[in-house]
């Protein structure tokens, strides 16, 4: 049980008035509050001097926002939908937790954009799946997820480092190395890249990880499906509950849906290769493209980088 569930559980035992709520946690920098409305429904309210600048329209999380008679604004969440109900203690919880470097003064957008994220993985029944470039591109940052990052790291420092979510122009950011993944099929020397930052590392080491995937029927062992890879993957990260949240979160940014498709699409892992990028490596980079270009999508050939092809990432050359 989450502290703000223990919250909601003592504030239902203790009294029949309805309205009332408290502090979730004294030593938090903002003024998040844990209580039971007029009808006892269990809500998560915000009080902040700013009106927040907008709030989302209505989801699986209803927002509302009232000016207080002290001139403050208190912005409420509550469950809109009852099949989620389990879920809403922990999700208000990881608003809490995940705010807690947050300025006053930026709490409520914080906190909204949190909520954002949770809407996305709820909600999940108004996205489509994703495109093949899409799809075997996710598949490819799982696969580095679970065989590189994780055993390398820890689950909590692997997971806090995948940004291919958020469209970052890197797919990994792990221990001040920064990773971009890729995939092609086997017989296949080309890869897309995508942006002029994608290669553009002002730092080393800087690696670009290949993955090349094959189409597979299940037959063996190493086959896999994409619902087999999530679900070895909440697995392996099962002892953190707070990787296991973010786990879940990155991948409805990512626009991963629990779906049959899925689970009928096998693949294997045919080779998997690394190459350091480093300033002789070929390469855009933004500022060796002429004045005028803002930005380009161009095709590596992988034959032309084999002097660049280096032991797999995290192992030196003695192998340890």
């Amino acid at each position: 049980m989450t502290r703000v569930e223990q919250l909601w559980q003592d504030i239902g035992a203790q009294s029949e008035q309805p309205g009332l709520f408290r502090r979730v946690d004294e030593t938090h920098p903002l003024n998040i509050y844990a209580g039971l409305d007029f009808q006892c429904r269990r809500v998560l309210m915000l009080i902040t001097t700013e009106q927040p600048s907008s709030l989302p329209p209505p989801g699986v999380v209803q927002i509302t926002c009232n000016q207080r008679a002290d001139g403050g604004f208190a912005t409420i969440l509550q469950l809109a939908r009852p099949e989620y109900d389990e879920l809403f203690g922990r999700l208000c919880q990881d608003l809490v937790d995940a705010t807690r470097d947050v300025p006053p003064d930026q709490g409520g957008a914080a906190l909204l954009r949190r909520l954002g994220r949770w809407r996305r993985l709820l909600e999940v029944g108004q996205r489509h799946t994703l495109s093949d470039a899409e799809f075997r591109g996710l598949v490819g940052e799982l696969q580095f997820l679970i065989s590189v990052a994780i055993p390398r790291f820890g689950v909590d420092a692997a997971v806090n480092g995948w940004l291919g979510p958020f469209d970052s122009p890197q797919d990994f950011s792990l221990g001040g190395t920064m990773i971009e993944v890729k995939t092609c099929t086997p017989g296949t020397q080309r890869v897309t890249i995508s942006s002029l930052q994608q290669l553009d590392v002002a730092t080393e080491p800087f690696y670009l990880a290949v993955i090349w995937i094959a189409p597979a029927d299940g037959t063996t062992t190493e086959d896999f499906t994409a619902s087999q890879l999530v679900a070895s993957i909440r697995v392996a990260i099962e002892s953190s509950s707070s990787a296991t949240t973010e786990f879940a979160l990155r991948l409805a940014d990512a626009g991963y849906v629990e779906c049959e498709e899925y689970e009928r699409v096998w693949f294997r892992i045919a080779r998997l290769a690394y190459f350091s990028v480093n300033g002789i490596f070929p390469r855009l980079v933004r500022s060796a493209v002429p004045v005028g270009v803002l930005d380009a999508t161009y095709t590596l050939d992988l034959a032309a980088c084999g002097p660049f092809e280096c032991a797999p990432y995290g192992v030196d050359n003695n192998g340890s």
